[in-house]
C-alpha cells in the first residue's frame, strides 16, 4: 500500500474560510492542499451581506479594496439606507455612513479560491472528505486519496466532517444542535416586484428568535427568513416565511422554490482544535448569534488559525508540545478577536427576542431611536458588540 501524499496542512472547504487560510498559508511557504466536495464555481446560498470589518480584512489580507473589489464586479449592489420593521410596523428608517455591500457567493467564493491557488495551494475538486485519521493525521477522500499533513483544518462549514469525525464531543460542543438555525430564502426578479426596494429591510415579529430579510442586488431580491431551531419547528418557521411573502404583497413568490440551509447562530465552540485539527468559520460556529453574518467570521477566523499555524510551525519541540502550542495560540487569538464579540451579540440577541417581543417591539423603536447609528456602527464593526464602545482606528 502505498504512503499518502504528505503536506504541511490540508484544508477542508474551499469557502471564504478555506481559501483565506489556504492563500494565507501559502504566502507563507507552506506546502497546503485544499479539498472540496464541489467543483468551483458552485452554488452557495446566502444572503450575501458584507459589512466594513470585511472589506478591512479583505484588504489587509488580500490587497483588494472596494473599487478593485467593484471592478472586478464582486460587490453587486451597496446602499447607505436600512430599515427596521416589526411586521409592518416601521421601527427605524436611517441613512449611514458606512454602506452595506451585497455580493453573489458564487462569484465571491470562486475569486478568493482562485487567490489561494495563485498562491500556491493544491486544490482537489468534486471529491469531499470521507474521513479522518487523527492518530495518523490522514484524509480520505470519497474516491479514495489518502493525505496526511501536520496540521488539518476545518472549513467544510455547519456539517463538517471534519468536526463529525469525532464520535465523542472534545471541542465543547454540548449546545451545538440548541444553538443552530434553519434559514428559507427565495430570489425574485426586480421586474417581478413591483415595488422598488433598493435598500436592506429587517423585519422582526414573524419568528420566535429570529428575523425576516429583503436584501437587494442589481438584478433581483433576496428575500429570507431565519429562527433559532429550538424555539421554531420547521414547518412553523416555513408558515412564518408564507406569512411574510403575504403580508409583502408576494403571494405569488409561494410558488418558486424555497431554497433551505442550515447556520450557525449562538453555536460556536469554545475549544475548536484538538491536536493538529482546527476548526473555522461555520464547522466552528463561527457566525453572529444576532444578524447570522458568517462571511466575516469565516475569513476573520481563518485568519487567526493562519496566524497560529505560522507562529508554531517552525517548533521544532516534540509532536505533543507541538500540538499544545498550536492550541494555546489559536485560542488566545479567538479569545482576543472573536469570543467577547459573539458572546455579547449573544446576550443582546437574548435581549431583543426574549424580552421586547412581548411588548411588541415598542421598547426596541425606543431603544433604536435613542441609539442613532450605533447599531449599524456595531454591525459593520467600527464599534463592539460589547457596550457598544467604539473601535480604535
Amino acid at each position: 500500500m502505498s504512503e499518502p501524499t504528505r503536506y504541511d496542512v490540508i484544508i477542508a472547504g474551499a469557502g471564504p474560510a478555506g481559501s483565506t487560510a489556504g492563500y494565507l498559508l501559502s504566502k507563507a511557504g507552506l506546502k497546503v492542499l485544499i479539498i472540496d466536495k464541489s467543483a468551483f464555481p458552485r452554488k452557495k446560498l446566502c444572503a450575501g451581506l458584507i459589512t466594513y470589518k470585511t472589506i478591512k480584512l479583505l484588504e489587509r489580507v488580500f490587497g483588494e479594496t472596494v473599487a478593485s473589489l467593484k471592478e472586478k464586479d464582486l460587490i453587486n449592489y451597496e446602499s447607505n439606507c436600512y430599515e427596521v420593521y416589526c411586521r409592518d410596523k416601521l421601527i427605524t428608517r436611517r441613512n449611514i455612513a458606512i454602506p452595506f455591500r451585497f455580493i453573489d457567493r458564487d462569484k465571491y467564493d470562486h475569486f478568493f479560491l482562485k487567490k489561494a491557488v495563485d498562491a500556491g495551494a493544491d486544490l482537489i475538486e468534486g471529491d469531499g472528505v470521507r474521513s479522518l485519521d487523527v492518530l495518523k493525521s490522514m484524509i480520505t477522500t470519497k474516491s479514495g486519496r489518502k493525505f496526511s499533513a501536520d496540521v488539518i483544518i476545518g472549513a467544510d462549514g455547519v456539517n463538517s466532517r471534519i468536526r463529525r469525525s469525532f464520535l465523542v464531543d472534545l471541542f465543547g460542543r454540548d449546545d451545538w444542535s440548541g444553538n443552530l438555525a434553519s434559514a428559507h430564502e427565495i430570489f425574485l426578479s426586480r421586474e417581478s416586484v413591483k415595488k422598488q426596494i433598493n435598500h436592506p429591510m429587517l423585519f422582526f415579529g414573524y419568528t420566535e428568535y429570529g428575523y425576516a430579510w429583503i436584501f437587494p442586488n442589481r438584478e433581483r431580491l433576496k428575500v429570507g427568513i431565519c429562527a433559532l431551531n429550538r424555539k421554531n419547528k420547521r414547518k412553523d418557521t416555513l408558515t412564518a416565511f408564507a406569512h411574510f411573502l403575504s403580508e409583502m404583497g408576494f403571494q405569488y413568490a409561494l410558488e418558486e422554490k424555497v431554497n433551505s440551509y442550515a447556520l450557525p447562530y449562538g453555536s460556536y465552540l469554545p475549544s475548536p482544535i484538538f491536536r493538529n485539527v482546527m476548526l473555522v468559520g461555520d464547522a466552528a460556529g463561527f457566525a453572529d448569534p444576532l444578524f447570522g453574518e458568517g462571511i466575516y467570521y469565516a475569513q476573520r477566523s481563518a485568519e487567526l488559525a493562519s496566524q497560529a499555524v505560522i507562529e508554531v510551525m517552525n517548533d521544532s519541540n516534540s509532536i505533543e508540545k507541538f500540538h499544545d502550542t498550536l492550541a494555546n495560540a489559536y485560542i488566545k487569538l479567538l479569545k482576543e478577536h472573536i469570543f467577547t464579540e459573539l458572546e455579547y451579540a449573544g446576550k443582546i440577541r437574548d435581549v431583543v427576542f426574549a424580552r421586547l417581543n412581548n411588548f411588541r417591539y415598542l421598547p426596541l423603536k425606543i431603544l433604536m431611536g435613542l441609539l442613532g447609528d450605533k447599531p449599524a456602527e456595531t454591525v459593520h464593526g467600527t464599534r463592539s458588540y460589547k457596550w457598544m464602545k467604539k473601535r480604535a482606528g
